[in-house]
């Protein structure tokens, strides 16, 4: 599956330029927004891999509130277009902290050199964050605790019954429940949902899997039960996740 890149751009004949190259490098390119507050949405919704982000939206530094959005609330790598230079704005937008900043008028060449460079930044440092996750819950977590978030991650395509749960953690039930939420802060049920749902993400942007086969491959009932656990958690369904549409 090829990495989503998102342009936020007013500037009509910009946006298309940079559709037309990203689209030439096999990115898929999300880039139909209306409003601030739908850009926002898109990308609170879809997560897409990377954003180029011009600073003056709608005639004002809109840009940079789209950024400051971004570096709170997500790890998502982002670049300012900008042909700015006076002093005052260069603050505001360092204070968002953007992957880096491509100057109008635009090459392909730094386009195309500064994205790749950071998606495998941001690959490597998903890859050492996952490590790190998995060192932290070594020892953070109880010896039956472990057990069971070994087993749930490597069976998430089959049926994960709570009572094989309690019998791997060897409490009884009550007991278990009760240290599961207290350690990981759920109940093992949602713990299995969200984590399979994590999956189906992971799949729908990297995989050319249809939404049944993920379904069967990932222990949900039917494709509807998954459609269904999708839109609740993450307010968009599975096909306009992978198409990058809201």
């Amino acid at each position: 599956m090829n990495a989503r890149i998102m342009v936020v751009e007013d500037d009509l004949p910009l946006k298309l330029q940079l559709v037309k190259i990203l689209e030439k490098n096999n990115y898929d390119v999300i880039h139909k927004f209306e409003s601030v507050k739908e850009c926002i949405d898109a990308i609170a919704s879809i997560v897409p891999d990377l954003i180029l982000l011009d600073i003056n939206l709608e005639g004002k530094n809109e840009g940079i509130q789209i950024g400051s959005y971004i570096s709170q609330n997500t790890d998502i790598p982002f670049f300012y277009i900008t042909n700015y230079s006076d002093s005052s704005t260069l603050r505001r937008i360092q204070t968002t902290s953007p992957t880096g900043y491509l100057s109008k008028p635009l090459r392909e060449s730094d386009i195309i050199n500064n994205i790749a460079v950071a998606l495998y930044n941001t690959k490597a440092n998903d890859e050492d964050n996952a490590k790190e996750v998995s060192k932290k819950e070594s020892e953070e977590f109880s010896k039956p605790i472990q057990r069971v978030i070994t087993y749930i991650q490597n069976n998430l395509n089959k049926p994960i019954d709570t009572d094989v749960l309690v019998e791997i953690s060897g409490w009884s039930k009550f007991h278990f429940i009760r240290k599961f939420n207290e350690e990981i802060g759920t109940t093992p049920h949602q713990y299995v949902i969200e984590h399979r749902l994590q999956e189906v993400k992971k799949l729908l942007r990297n995989t050319d899997l249809n939404i049944q086969e993920i379904a069967n491959d990932l222990g949900f009932n039917s494709p509807s039960s998954l459609n269904q656990s999708f839109k609740n958690r993450f307010n968009i369904t599975p096909s306009k996740y992978r198409k990058g549409k809201y």
